[in-house]
């Protein structure tokens, strides 16, 4: 089978970070590939190099539009797509050459929805092996147990910093018709926890492989550095527990009161200070108070359920660390 793959790539003034992350799918081993770059109104010179890259490989087509966040840029770039499965890829991060052949592999020799790769984070300019082949060690999961796993990870990453691989869009290869099926939410960031649940829910099996696929650049001033002082974390996961509750799905709410308590802690903690910080400080706070008095037996990790206390109790005190 060799079947057509979209890659979707957001693009908004990444500068140096850009040729590599490009040169990293243009050398995929997997080369039935369509390329959709969505400048999303780029002023540093980065338009530039998609409109270069649309004449060295027919591969490449980009679209310039009026800048309008990650998610939106996404979007416009998945309405494009024509192949069968689709990748996404941030433009300041890059792949492993097998990358998508590997996601390929795995995804349809399995019939599966949607494939997951490994990720590891790296500094911008830190060597990595491109060309040692990784080892492809999968783990089959129907929807249940993503759920289960989706939630684990999560609260291990908010409570220990640890890789949360089935949370972020694009160290995946999905069914077109998967991707299709979910937007994400335009003018807000973590629009990966606000869809990842969305996506492992409409998959009836999902493929993960431990070999590192991906790499995700750590820089300053990219979103996810910021993003901690914005309270959209907060929304996704009120609406993640709203959708849990609608579609049946109680079983994964504990873990998720556990990480929604840990963002609202969290945020409350580096919230940037704006004459509107003090009220959006006490709606944070009356929103964990009201679920520690509702959900109190769901925080058992003794760690977790001190934090709460001194938050409940005494939140000027209180530093998330």
């Amino acid at each position: 089978m060799n079947d057509l793959i979209s890659v979707i790539v957001p693009i908004y003034n990444v500068g140096k970070y850009l040729r590599p992350s490009l040169e990293s799918i243009r050398t995929q081993t997997y080369k039935n590939i369509e390329v959709i770059m969505v400048d999303d109104g780029s002023t540093d010179g980065s338009q530039k190099v998609c409109d270069e890259y649309t004449r060295i490989d027919e591969r490449f087509i980009c679209i310039h539009k009026k800048n309008g966040g990650l998610s939106d840029a996404r979007n416009e770039g998945i309405k494009l797509a024509s192949g069968k499965y689709g990748i996404l890829v941030d433009s300041d991060d890059y792949m492993h050459r097998d990358a998508i052949r590997i996601l390929y592999q795995n995804l349809t020799e399995n019939d599966a929805d949607l494939a997951i790769g490994n990720y590891r984070r790296v500094k911008p300019d830190e060597a990595v092996d491109m060309e040692s082949n990784p080892n492809n060690t999968i783990t089959i999961y129907d929807t249940d147990k993503a759920l289960s796993e989706l939630c684990e990870l999560e609260y291990n990453y908010f409570t220990a910093n640890h890789i949360q691989q089935f949370t972020s869009a694009w160290n995946k290869l999905y069914k077109i018709e998967l991707l299709k099926s979910v937007k994400f939410p335009v003018g807000k960031v973590f629009e990966d926890v606000a869809t990842a649940h969305q996506f492992i829910h409409k998959s009836t099996k999902t493929v993960y492989t431990d070999a590192i696929l991906y790499f995700y650049i750590i820089r300053e001033g990219s979103i996810s550095r910021v993003a901690v002082k914005n309270t959209d974390m907060i929304t996704a996961f009120e609406n993640r527990i709203e959708y849990f509750k609608e579609n049946g799905l109680e079983k994964h709410l504990e873990n998720t009161y556990q990480t929604y308590m840990t963002v609202l802690m969290r945020t409350y903690t580096h919230l940037i200070e704006t004459p509107d910080s003090p009220m959006i400080k006490k709606e944070i706070h009356t929103k964990a108070k009201d679920l520690y008095k509702e959900h109190k037996d769901v925080f058992k990790d003794s760690k977790l359920k001190s934090q709460c206390r001194m938050f409940v109790n005494f939140p000027i005190l209180f530093k998330y660390t």
